[in-house]
Parts: C-alpha cells; structure tokens; sequence
C-alpha cells in the first residue's frame, strides 16, 4: 500500500469516530418522532439535518473523490469501490429526502411525519452498514500487520 494511500486511509478511519455524534443524531431524531412532530421532535430533527450537512456529507464526497480513486489505483480495478459508492449516492438520497420533509412550509401531516420517521430510520440503517463495511473492508489495510 502506497503511502499516501495509507494516509487518506488513517484519515477517513479518524473521521468515521469524529462522525458518531453526527450517526447518532439520526437515530435520536427518529426515535423522537415516536409521538409525532412534537416542538422538541422538530428541534432534534433539525438539529440531525444539520450535522448530516453540514459534516457527514462533506465526509462521504470526500471519499468518493479522494480515497476511492486512490483504492481503484491500488487495487488495480476502476470497479472496486463500486459498491461502496452506491452506498453514498443511497445517504445522499436519503439526507435529500429529509431535507424535502424539512421544507414543507405548511408542516407535515401524520403520513408524512410517518415518513419522515421511516426516512431517518432508513438513513440511520445505510449509514450504519456503511460505515461498517469502510471499516472492516477498506480502513484496516492501513493498520500493521
């Protein structure tokens, strides 16, 4: 493994624990719509969109053209991240869907508080499983052997 490879590995790794507040946000949001768009349901939501934005996202574009080329070169193969990206352009989509919701300007009706709900619990799964697969799939190449 090249060194500057290594590097952006190490990077990334120390940025996944940076971003477990962020992944964490998700799942409070969700879990607060239990009762419906409460006021203090509204503010954690808010404040979830917020972190997802404002850090997680520029995180996950970071990979995709920073890190993943870098793995593709390493490995020899322009299809060896596919996947893995797959998994960004599905938290784009989801963070988009939430942000949607967010800008409805006359509120949210039950259905679409239901969906909102379904929509944080979806990006919350895909995030976990992601950041699980860089994890063990790609970050542990740069730890000694």
């Amino acid at each position: 493994m090249r060194a500057d490879t290594t590097r952006l590995l190490e990077r990334f790794d120390a940025e996944h624990a940076e971003l477990s507040d962020a992944r964490e946000a998700v799942r409070v949001a969700a879990d607060a719509l239990r009762s419906g768009m409460t006021t203090e349901a509204a503010h954690t939501v808010r404040r979830a969109h917020q972190l997802v934005t404002e850090r997680l996202l520029p995180h996950e574009r970071a990979e995709e053209t920073e890190l993943y080329p870098a793995l593709s070169a390493e490995f020899g193969d322009q299809n060896a991240t596919v996947t893995m990206s797959r998994g960004h352009a599905e938290i784009e989509r989801l963070v988009r869907r939430l942000g949607r919701h967010l800008a409805e300007p006359s509120g949210m009706t039950g259905d679409q508080v239901d969906d909102l709900r379904a929509t944080l619990y979806g990006l919350d799964a895909v995030l976990r499983l992601h950041f699980a697969q860089e994890e063990e799939g790609y970050f542990v190449l740069a730890q000694p052997r």
